[in-house]
């Protein structure tokens, strides 16, 4: 807890500023003068708690009282931990010792970590000042709406605040990742969600994706009669387009056999055919006398002569087929010619294109469009696995918010009953599905009754939660009736925990009991008060 204040600046009568646990009340004239720093001195706590106002540009201590240094000490576990921070470096904390020699400095971060590692809020310790420090000047004194750290604030925000409060940060976190899964806020989930699309379209692309594929096929072998059926062709082209290509093929088959045979009686000429040359046998007598050489010389004019008819029977035969070739190589010219001429081979090739080119596109835009549509169910049953998530998820936040309402209503019908002695409705808290927070006293909406459902509000949360502290300034408790008054500070005392508050009321013995720091005209806390003349 904080035990301790200290600064040189104050009047030296208030230069050290100890506290107690329960009620540390900072007490003003039993006239209500003002401007005699019983809020500053608020502020000041807040800014031992790590807070940023005391010395912001919208604070006249910082144009009034100039830098100076604050030093404050804690008490955790026995042990005692001191601290300074100076005016004109304030995002940083000084640890020092018992005199205030410097040992360490830390940033304010770091700073409001070790508060959080001391007390356990469950939150983020800047959060709590934020919420239960109510001092004149913050915009969380509204007393209508006792959740929000300005009237502004989203009550969605308040809501998750309060179940981080309550130990409910787990649920909270896995929300968030689902919302960031599902890229909507689970506010805004149930009003998006639409019926789950129909992927038949799949299935019917593919079928007609394979009968696209059988006629690009078609369309690619180019059967002559399927081709030209196929092609929309009327049948009086379809028979003379036939008929000249089939003409074509007879004297195309027709040439090139008569050019095989050419070849072949060619190369036979070259390999069987040469000039004939007469032997000379004179040589043969001489290893055998008496031979007969006319025998041989017969036989070789014999070959000479055979080899004369055939080179003349070969001679005939090329003759005979070079003319063949020829007019066949004349009537394949003349019949493409006239296919050409006709323009319908021209037109069937680009018709043949062109629809395998559409048949293609086809098939690429159906195919295009399948990918897209399976991406987009493999996304579709990813949602719905995360929509489960996200429903199970809603109903454990509904009922970890119901738990919540319950625990602080019954706490509050409970220090209501003790306030009012049971006279007086209670304050109820609702807060419904969407978050949406009502607080409210049923028929009475009088400030007093406000001001005190505040009060007890807090002093509820303190009871159920890790906050550590409250501060309650005057502009709060000044409407609440004397009984009332009265009552409440006798739950300030009987807190666990730290209650700082700043009344002008002096009649009560709880006041004076529980007063640390005691302010009136010529003693303020300063020694002067900056708002009237000198």
């Amino acid at each position: 807890m904080l035990v301790e204040i200290r600064c040189e600046k104050f009047a030296k009568e208030f230069q050290t500023i100890s506290f107690h646990n329960g009620l540390n009340t900072v007490l003003g004239s039993t006239g209500g003068s003002n401007a005699l720093g019983k809020s500053t001195f608020l502020w000041i706590i807040d800014y031992a708690f790590g807070g940023e106002y005391y010395c912001s540009s919208g604070s006249d201590v910082k144009q009034n009282v100039k830098d100076h240094t604050i030093f404050f000490t804690f008490l955790f576990d026995d042990t005692y931990h001191y601290f300074y921070r100076a005016t004109a470096t304030p995002k940083t904390v000084c640890r020092c010792d018992k005199t205030g020699h410097l040992m360490e400095k830390m940033s304010l971060a770091d700073y409001r970590k070790f508060l959080a590692e001391n007390y356990h809020p469950g939150v983020p310790f800047e959060e709590i000042p934020a919420h239960y420090f109510r001092i004149y000047g913050r915009d969380n004194t509204y007393e209508k709406m006792p959740l929000l750290t300005q009237p502004r604030e989203a009550d969605e925000k308040a809501v998750d605040f309060l179940l981080r409060l309550f130990g409910k940060a787990a649920i909270l976190n896995s929300m968030h990742a689902m919302e960031e899964e599902l890229g909507i806020k689970a506010s805004q989930w149930k009003s998006s969600k639409g019926q789950p699309k129909s992927f038949e379209k799949i299935e019917e692309n593919e079928k007609t994706i394979a009968a696209q594929k059988e006629r690009l096929e078609k369309l690619m072998a180019q059967n002559e009669s399927t081709g030209m059926e196929f092609l929309g062709f009327d049948t009086e082209t379809f028979e003379r387009v036939s008929d000249m290509q089939r003409e074509l093929r007879k004297l195309t088959r027709r040439r090139n056999q008569l050019k095989s045979r050419l070849n072949t009686v060619q190369d036979g000429n070259k390999d069987f055919i040469s000039e004939a040359v007469k032997e000379d046998f004179t040589e043969l007598s001489e290893f055998f006398p008496g031979v007969n050489l006319k025998a041989f010389e017969d036989i070789d004019n014999f070959h000479i002569r055979i080899r004369e008819i055939l080179k003349e029977e070969i001679e005939d035969e090329v003759s005979s087929l070079e003319p063949l070739i020829k007019q066949c190589d004349a009537e394949i010219n003349r019949l493409k010619a006239k296919i050409e001429q006709s323009g319908i081979a021209s037109d069937l090739s680009q018709r043949i294109l062109s629809q395998c080119v559409s048949v293609s596109k086809h098939i690429d835009e159906l195919e295009a469009e399948n990918r897209d549509l399976r991406r987009e169910k493999e996304l579709q049953e990813a949602r719905v696995l995360a929509e489960r998530k996200m429903e199970k998820l809603l109903a454990e936040q509904q009922s970890a918010m119901d738990e919540i309402v319950t625990a602080i209503n019954l706490k509050l019908s409970e220090l209501n009953k003790y306030v009012t002695g049971g006279k007086e409705i209670a304050p109820m808290l609702t807060i419904s599905k969407e978050k949406e927070i009502t607080f409210s006293t049923v028929g009475n909406t009088s400030e007093g009754t406000a001001c005190k459902s505040m009060v007890l509000f807090d002093l509820a949360i303190l009871s159920l939660t890790g906050a550590p502290a409250l501060i309650h300034d005057g502009n709060i408790l000044k409407s609440i009736s004397r009984e009332h008054f009265e009552q409440l500070l006798k739950l300030y005392s009987a807190c666990n925990k730290q209650v700082f508050i700043a009344v002008d009321r002096a009649e009560d013995e709880l006041l004076q009991n529980s007063t640390i720091l005691h302010l009136s005209e010529g003693h303020e806390l300063y020694g002067y008060s900056w708002s009237r003349k000198q």
